[in-house]
């Protein structure tokens, strides 16, 4: 299961129930951060999220409400005696910008951060998991991010029914490449095993409208898009953000399970539902982001 928590919902400023922009995904206990605007380590904290274990913290761009909680968790890491590298990523400027930071005060780190410039199309990988920098359209170099799991083979249970076999020892051999014996039948992974896409989660932070954000939320499980206001106050001049219809068209254009509404205006902090209403006009399964709330991926299975 891939936990994906939004931690504050808030625009540019927070408001009585809402924190600033700031995320968290748990990946079979790789732990990260997308974004960390002021208050992100209480919300780790209430949450029970382990803020301890956090290895990558990802921003998008860097305006203050989406970075401003970065000195306070990297200050309480040093003091609960972390001993391990933190990562930090983030678009040009990043590297400069978190220097000048880490000169902010006086503290005691014991532990090594590292910074890194992302440019549109770069990637951070691990062994089972990849995370992609996407452009997308703010006023200020920004970036959003693909997190995807890498694709593994499982076995078909479809397949194993239409071939009488019951789950035992041997079929978990078929991943692994080998044929197999079953009651006096030679099974081969061909046969039994497929190929399964990972998840995809798809976080934009702050943008306009983008047919990039489009292309890179292809048949994603899970779209956080920037929903700032109503269509009606875009056309009224707001530029840099997203009215929460061009995010509905987004997820419908892109074929995603599901959409996410986050990064709400202070005149939305209690009533959000008029946004999701919004988005309801285009895209169906779609729900307004709340500070604390858990969103759940199940594995994907093969056909």
């Amino acid at each position: 299961m891939i936990e994906f928590y939004t931690l504050g919902t808030s625009s540019a400023v927070p408001t009585d129930s809402r924190d600033l922009s700031s995320t968290f995904l748990n990946f079979q206990g790789n732990k990260m951060l997308f974004d960390c605007g002021e208050g992100t380590q209480k919300s780790l904290m209430v949450n029970k999220l382990g803020l301890m274990n956090i290895d990558k913290v990802f921003i998008t761009h860097w305006h203050a409400d989406h970075f401003s909680g970065l000195l306070g968790l990297v200050q309480t890491l040093g003091m609960e005696g972390r001993d391990r590298p933190l990562f930090i990523y983030g678009p040009k400027r990043t590297e400069e910008f978190t220097k000048n930071l880490l000169e902010l005060g006086y503290y005691n780190r014991n532990y090594d951060i590292y910074a890194e410039n992302l440019e549109p199309g770069d990637v951070v990988e691990d062994q089972e998991y990849k995370v992609r920098a996407i452009k997308t359209d703010h006023r200020v170099p920004s970036l959003g991010y693909v997190f995807e799991e890498k694709p593994s083979k499982k076995v078909s249970r479809k397949k194993m029914e239409e071939h009488g076999l019951e789950p035992c020892e041997e079929i978990g051999r078929l991943k692994d490449g080998e044929s197999v014996e079953i009651d006096g039948t030679v099974y081969t992974p061909d046969q039994l095993v497929s190929k399964v896409p990972g998840r995809k989660i798809v976080y934009t932070g702050d943008t306009e409208y983008s047919e990039e954000v489009i292309r890179a939320s292809k048949n994603a499980d899970l779209l956080v898009h920037d929903s700032t206001f109503t269509e009606e106050l875009r056309k009224d001049g707001r530029y840099g953000h997203s009215s929460a219809l061009q995010a509905a068209k987004v997820a419908k254009h892109a074929d995603v399970e599901k959409l996410v509404l986050t990064h709400f205006s202070r005149r939305f902090t209690n009533n959000a539902e008029k946004l999701v209403d919004e988005a309801k006009e285009v895209f169906e399964n779609v729900e307004a982001a709340e500070d604390g709330k858990k969103f759940e991926i199940k594995p994907h299975r093969p056909e």
